[in-house]
């Protein structure tokens, strides 16, 4: 007896050893990074999957300094990677089927044999849909829209929290205004003064560049500083661009031009939140008449970080338009469009 319990002991501590050894091993490839978290880069996208790993593997030192809006960027998943690693593509079924009856698999291989081929026609680009394939033939301008243009009182605001965020064939963080999603809103503004009669400014205040998780906190003094100035406005918007590995699932043709898409993004615990929705509706339906497939939706946070300044206005929504695997060019394109449906709001 004394034997055994020797032995339940001993089987004990190997496997305390054998887990201190693998937590430690796992501290010193996460914590470097953990240190580095807070820390900005042109050249690198946020990714945080050693946060996840973390909180995965110890919980009780589960970490809680990324925000909201960080964590629902990130793209690493524990059950996906682990599928991963047994050969599955949770955005893939047909890895799984193969996974089970290989011969599927064997049959992609044989150029000479049409039993089992498909071709594209057969199956849609993942993530694709009809939108990003054909060419959409629409009436752009609207001179009935047109009113007089009045500047000494703004209509519409456009800044941007992440003001560095770029579009290709550059960085995907670049200080370059012609660039980055300044050159969007500049587009955005030119086009509703221009055709609809619209005034409005485009802030190009840098405020991602020294602490990412502080982002809102200054962007939030730019949306004070014109509020104080104008009083509020008909329409502010928070101008960003989507993070995605599917261009299709970004762009689409209208008028035979290349544009992305365009996505609203709203905090659904903000105070004005309703007040807020009606305009971001009206938006989405305007959209669908005059571009259909143009606006992907709205994607929804309970808070978001400090509800993205929306508790600013009843008028303040985020839009995000295209996303890092678009052109520059692609996403001041989408400006135009987005232009009558804004005036289409506004002017009616």
């Amino acid at each position: 007896m004394l034997l055994l319990n020797y032995r339940r002991v001993n089987n004990n501590n190997s496997r305390l050893r054998i887990f201190v050894l693998m937590m430690s091993v796992l501290l010193v490839i996460i914590l470097p990074c953990v240190a580095r978290a807070n820390t900005y880069s042109n050249s690198v996208n946020r990714n945080l999957s050693y946060v996840e790993i973390l909180n995965y593997t110890m919980p009780i030192i589960k970490v809680t300094s990324f925000n909201e809006e960080d964590m629902a960027e990130n793209k690493f998943s524990i059950s996906s990677t682990i599928l991963s690693m047994l050969g599955f593509k949770i955005n893939d079924p047909i890895s799984i089927i193969e996974r089970e009856a290989s011969f599927i698999s064997l049959a992609k291989d044989m150029s000479n044999s049409s039993q089992f081929k498909l071709d594209d026609k057969d199956i849609a680009k993942k993530g694709s849909d009809d939108s990003s394939s054909k060419n959409k033939n629409a009436a752009l301008y609207d001179p009935t829209l047109k009113k007089q243009l009045n500047t000494q009182k703004p209509e519409v605001l456009i800044y941007h929290t992440h003001t560095t965020e770029s579009y290709k064939p550059g960085n995907a963080n670049n200080f370059d205004n012609s660039q980055n999603v300044c050159a969007v809103g500049d587009e955005l503004i030119s086009q509703l003064e221009t055709n609809y009669g619209i005034s409005g400014i485009n802030d190009r205040t840098v405020h991602d560049a020294e602490a990412y998780t502080k982002s809102y906190e200054r962007s939030a003094v730019t949306v004070d500083k014109y509020l104080k100035q104008y009083g509020d406005f008909k329409l502010i918007i928070d101008l960003h661009r989507d993070s995605v590995e599917d261009k299709n699932s970004m762009t689409m043709k209208i008028n035979g031009e290349n544009v992305a898409k365009f996505m609203i993004v709203m905090a659904r615990k903000n105070p004005h939140f309703d007040k807020n929705m009606e305009l971001a509706n009206k938006i989405i339906q305007n959209s669908n008449k005059s571009f259909p497939g143009f606006c992907k939706g709205i994607c929804y946070y309970n808070y978001g970080t400090r509800y993205f300044n929306q508790d600013k206005s009843n008028n303040a929504i985020l839009i995000e338009i295209g996303a890092d695997i678009n052109t520059t060019t692609e996403a001041k394109a989408s400006a135009k469009y987005l232009a009558k449906i804004i005036a289409e709001c506004l002017n009616r």
